[in-house]
């Protein structure tokens, strides 16, 4: 699985991350959105991400 530059929005250009961040509640891909600051690069960082705030 490949890392993707920070250069664009990796929810987007990922066709693996923007299926699965499309799958999230809307609520949870906002607050990812707002506190990620391109923090998540790749598939596993955006479910580890998700799966703890859909534990709150």
């Amino acid at each position: 699985m490949a890392d993707y530059a920070v250069t664009g929005d990796p929810f987007e250009t990922n066709p693996e991350m923007k299926q699965y961040f499309d799958s999230l509640p809307p609520y949870v891909q906002e607050t990812l959105r707002q506190s990620s600051g391109g923090q998540i690069s790749n598939l596993a960082q955006l479910r580890q991400a998700a799966e703890h705030l859909l534990q709150k």
